[in-house]
């Protein structure tokens, strides 16, 4: 089996101190780590250029506690940035969200924020669809995150 560790620049710091792979390129497929979208100050980052990943980086950095994770304030940004923050990974992996074959999503409060995240979503994920579950957690491990995104992507050939 072949193995690729994928980590963009902006999440080095995330792979260095708390030991885990934003994504793995393996048999073919992309698994990525959960993703939470977060910014530097709670705001909704720039998502035009990397500022759906400077949050993660921010908060990653030499001896950051966990409670510098910020969660982007505003649900619908937050999960935008979410989306973002998928995109740029994949992409890194040389993959594009169009190639999500499965995609997880773990919701706190999801009765209150499903609609507003399957407007999001529609804006990211196009058809074919990818398989999709949704689950109902109370707490993600950034404070203030009401949604988490993991996904298996076909690999570039």
């Amino acid at each position: 089996m072949t193995r690729r560790t994928i980590v963009p620049a902006a999440l080095r710091p995330v792979y260095d101190q708390w030991h885990f792979a934003p994504a793995v390129v393996a048999n073919g497929f992309v698994f990525c780590s959960g993703i939470v979208g977060t910014s530097i100050d709670g705001e909704a980052p720039d998502l035009a250029g990397p500022g759906a990943l400077a949050g993660a980086k921010r908060s990653a950095d030499a001896n950051a506690p966990l409670a510098a994770l910020v969660a982007v304030r505003d649900p619908q940004a937050q999960f935008a940035t979410a989306f973002e923050a998928l995109r740029a990974i994949l992409a890194e992996a040389g993959a594009t969200l169009g190639d999500i074959v499965e995609l997880t999503s773990y919701h706190v409060d999801i009765g209150t924020h499903m609609g507003i995240f399957i407007k999001v979503r529609d804006l990211y994920l196009a058809d074919p669809y990818p398989a999709w579950t949704a689950i109902g957690v109370s707490e993600l491990i950034v404070p203030g995150g009401l949604v988490e995104l993991r996904a298996v992507a076909a690999a570039p050939k």
